[in-house]
């Protein structure tokens, strides 16, 4: 399960709203001497990032919380988003350049290919929307 913290804004009925500030991906950034990730975050990611999570702890406005996704759901997520539409990328690529016999209808299929990868991957998100396998969740209050 992949956790962070954050704190309730909102609270009603098993479902709470929680802002969760940015971090840098290490988490070990030296403003000085580090590699500058974190400065690119603070200058196009500064706003604290607000999430509608499931409440099975019952917290109230102000708490701090840990909140969890389950790994099986960031992973199909990722390869719903990422890697299907680039697949179908490449494959439309591959079968416009044999059927087509050069760039542009390589070009061309590439792009059909990648419009059905968004399209799937759209649909692929509406079909799952409710469902709470791939809703982040409160593991627990922190304070």
């Amino acid at each position: 399960m992949i956790e962070t913290r954050a704190r309730v804004i909102e609270t009603g009925n098993g479902i709470a709203f929680v802002e969760a500030e940015q971090q840098s991906g290490c988490g070990h950034c030296d403003p000085v001497k580090g590699c500058g990730k974190s400065s690119l975050s603070k200058l196009f990611c500064s706003k604290p990032r607000r999430f509608e999570v499931i409440d099975p702890v019952g917290t109230k406005i102000g708490d701090e919380v840990s909140i969890g996704v389950r790994e099986g759901a960031l992973l199909k997520s990722s390869v719903a988003v990422y890697l299907v539409p680039m697949a179908l990328l490449v494959a439309g690529a591959f079968i416009g350049n044999v059927v087509g016999r050069g760039d542009g209808a390589s070009v061309f299929g590439g792009a059909v290919g990648l419009a059905f990868g968004f399209f799937w991957a759209r649909r692929y998100n509406a079909v799952n929307r409710g469902n709470t396998h791939f809703q982040p969740f409160i593991v627990k209050r922190l304070f």
